[in-house]
């Protein structure tokens, strides 16, 4: 039952009248950035996401492309003979900066387990959890 309540707020939300998140890339995205975008829009399915989320979702592909291209320059330098310490630590930094905004954005836009059943989960009334005494106004 309440999975289903749950279920309709969420439909509800979708409802709401605001414009849908466009299906195509935006033309300023990097390669790897606008099939992250296909990606994502092909898997969002009844998220209240809508066009106002556009810009979180472009920085998310936008850092997804970042983190790729530095896991393959670290995969290159480490592959090397000779290699670069400095190149190799560069790489491991965006790479923990790129992880570090990819989790928070993916957080904000729905797109971890958690925050689904978040966005899914029915709001409470905080005067169900007042104590007996407070209700009654007993001291």
């Amino acid at each position: 039952m309440v999975e289903q309540e749950a279920k309709y707020k969420a439909e509800f939300m979708a409802a709401d009248g605001l414009p849908e998140l466009q299906k195509t890339p935006p033309a300023h995205l990097d390669k790897v950035a606008k099939a992250e975008y296909r990606r994502i829009i092909g898997s969002i399915g009844k998220l209240p996401l809508r066009n106002l989320d556009r810009s979180e979702l472009e920085l998310y592909c936008t850092w997804y492309s970042i983190y790729k291209d530095a896991s393959v320059q670290l995969n290159k330098e480490q592959s090397k003979k000779r290699k670069n310490i400095a190149k190799i630590n560069n790489a491991i930094k965006t790479i923990d900066k790129a992880t570090r905004a990819i989790k928070g954005l993916a957080s904000d836009l729905g797109l971890n387990v958690n925050s689904r059943l978040q966005m899914n989960m029915p709001q409470t009334d905080k005067e169900e959890h007042q104590s007996l005494r407070d209700k009654f106004r007993i001291s």
